[in-house]
């Protein structure tokens, strides 16, 4: 595979100042001389490609001895099969460790955003600062290293904002003397600095990359990243200052920038389908894993290149009961079990043809026959109790047996790991192929790509800026050729289910409802959830109840037949284990104790912590 040429310049790099745990580590070299960075073209770049190293990885190995979480264990998506996981303590409310030191996350390098961010940014910011230094600079290598500069140092400024609220405006390299005072401004004054290097991007950065370069970000990357983060501009969290955590509303002004902003990437992607486009049904699949080496798929608009997923043990750990994944260490034992509370977001198909919520009468689902005439997109994302799925060594079916009595389910009683924690019955199947278990053990016959930004979720994120600014699934906000209905039944089209009904289209509140729902469902498990509930300001709904995570019992109507002629009876359980205590001051990330003493006094802690 042709991957990303990082230079020897790179590697030294990796070994210097990987965790940075003071705030924005003020070193300007970097333990290196100008002659090593900007001695060429190729050493910037290589300097620069950094960067990429330091981008959120949601399907890598995260964290073997923790279980090896995915971040929708932090929402209403995951439960976490293992016992001792630290994600727990963060299912808890309480979001810093002991001595208060720092906080807890999923899919970075080192134990929080801020250290990869705060890295990412400065050599962003050491780029910008004395990229002239470079001799022979063509105007394009100069564009393509300012443009990826300025969307790096945008890219990772947004996850700090998303966690964290409005920062420090980080506009230069910093003196090591440590003398500056860089206090925190609102979110939104954050965005707006940040608005300038993604325009900046969008300006600078190439239409296309050749196939040894795809995955670096591109104009369209940075287009579309520009409208998500105006979405999340204009979305209820982001209408507090530093001082409040209130249940605010949109904003409708800052919600119609994004709409516009998202229809200039649909119209893009519209004539640009050679490049980008929605896949059809039938390669719904291949979004999410390919064969390797990678190359560029059509949905991908913005994506981590870097194949973490694929292999024995992030496939064993991620996704595996003990049983299919062998062995008995943590991440065979282990793995991220879906939740009902995502299954009953899939729709069914009614009596007249079209495609309803379940608890909606017209959709008349029996709670006995639960995965008949769903929503397709289920049976491609979640595997249920009893479904056959892959075959052993003598190449005989295999089946899902998390229902009661079954060897999953026995397990959950024995094995070290994961005793004392409830499974759900579900696996996740979105990312997972058939052959991948311990019988036929081709873990690496696919490879699975963290995507940031795909088509689906442009349309997604413009039927939400349109009908947020208009108050109306069916107007078209100035200058857009498409409405909010449009663009989601769009997206509901190619999933293979029908438009919704004129009933959930001018009700607004069923809209939004909708709208929600079809975002859960198509963006499952792509790390958009929990960012979502949380912008949105709904979790603390979602978490209200003692037990808000929810299962399915799946009972043996005769335990002694085999697998494949078994009947269930079904019944929606607790998982009692699994708690989700939010309060208000959980809509915000807690800064850590020591980037608030190095701060001089200049970095505001969030309201509650």
């Amino acid at each position: 595979m042709k991957r990303f040429k990082i230079f020897l310049i790179s590697i030294v790099l990796l070994t210097i100042g990987s965790s940075c745990e003071d705030f924005l580590d003020k070193s300007p070299d970097m333990g290196l001389s100008d002659k090593d960075v900007y001695k060429s073209y190729e050493t910037i770049r290589g300097f620069l490609d950094i960067c990429f190293t330091e981008l959120e990885q949601i399907f890598g190995d995260d964290n073997n001895s923790d279980g090896c979480p995915h971040v929708g264990c932090f929402s209403d998506e995951m439960v976490m099969i293992f016992n001792k996981s630290t994600v727990l303590t963060l299912n808890s409310g309480n979001w810093l460790r002991a001595k208060q030191d720092e906080t807890f996350e999923l899919g970075v390098k080192g134990p929080t955003s801020i250290h990869s961010a705060y890295k990412a940014i400065r050599i962003a910011n050491l780029v910008l600062a004395n990229y002239t230094k470079v001799p022979g600079m063509t105007e394009e290598q100069t564009n393509e290293i300012l443009g990826q500069a300025h969307f790096y140092r945008a890219w990772f400024y947004f996850q700090l904002l998303k966690r964290y609220g409005g920062m420090p405006i980080f506009d230069h390299p910093f003196l090591e003397n440590g003398e500056e005072k860089i206090p925190r401004v609102t979110y939104h004054e954050s965005h707006q600095w940040m608005m300038e290097d993604i325009e900046a991007a969008i300006f600078m950065l190439p239409e296309a990359w050749d196939d040894s370069n795809t995955g670096r970000p591109s104009r369209i990357a940075a287009m579309a990243f520009k409208s998500m983060a105006q979405l999340y501009d204009a979305s209820p969290l982001m209408q507090n200052d530093l001082n409040s955590t209130e249940i605010k509303e949109y904003d409708k002004e800052r919600a119609k920038l994004a709409a516009q902003s998202a229809m200039k990437v649909i119209t893009y992607i519209n004539t640009h389908p050679d490049q980008y486009r929605l896949m059809d049904q039938s390669e719904y699949k291949d979004i999410f894993y390919f064969t390797f080496p990678p190359s560029h798929q059509p949905e991908h608009v913005w994506y981590n290149r870097a194949p973490m997923a694929g292999g024995l043990t992030t496939v064993k750990s991620l996704w595996l009961y003990a049983d299919l994944a062998g062995g008995t260490q943590v991440a065979a034992s282990t793995y991220n079990a879906p939740t009902q509370n995502m299954v009953d977001l899939f729709e069914k198909k009614g009596k007249d043809g079209n495609y309803y919520p379940i608890e909606d009468s017209r959709a008349a689902y029996d709670n006995q026959k639960p995965w008949t005439d769903r929503d397709p997109r289920l049976k491609n994302n979640i595997l249920v109790p009893g479904e056959e799925w892959g075959k052993n060594s003598s190449s005989k079916p295999l089946y899902i047996t998390t229902f009661e009595g079954g060897k999953a389910s026995e397990d959950m009683k024995t094995l070290k790991n994961i005793n004392n924690r409830q499974q759900t019955g579900y696996l996740c199947k979105k990312f997972l192929w058939p052959e991948a278990n311990r019988y036929t053990a081709q873990w690496d016959k696919y490879r699975v790509i963290t995507p940031y930004i795909r088509v689906a979720q442009v349309y997604l994120d413009f039927a939400e800026a349109s009908f947020e600014a208009t108050g109306s699934a069916t107007q078209k906000v100035e200058e857009c050729d498409l409405s909010a209905e449009d663009a989601l039944n769009i997206v509901r089209k190619r999933a293979g289910i029908t438009a919704l009904t004129q009933d959930r289209v001018t009700d607004p509140d069923l809209f939004r409802e909708a709208l929600r729902k079809e975002r859960a469902v198509e963006l499952m498990f792509e790390n958009h959830r929990w960012w979502d509930i949380r912008r949105w300001m709904i979790a603390h709904e979602l978490f209200s109840q003692t037990y808000p995570i929810k299962g399915i019992k799946a009972t043996p109507v005769d335990p002694k037949v085999a697998i494949n002629k078994m009947k269930f009876t079904y019944t929606i359980v607790d998982v009692t284990p699994e708690v989700r205590n939010f309060a208000m001051r959980n809509y915000w990330y807690p800064f850590p104790k020591t980037d608030v003493a190095s701060s001089n006094g200049t970095l505001q802690q969030n309201p509650g912590w």
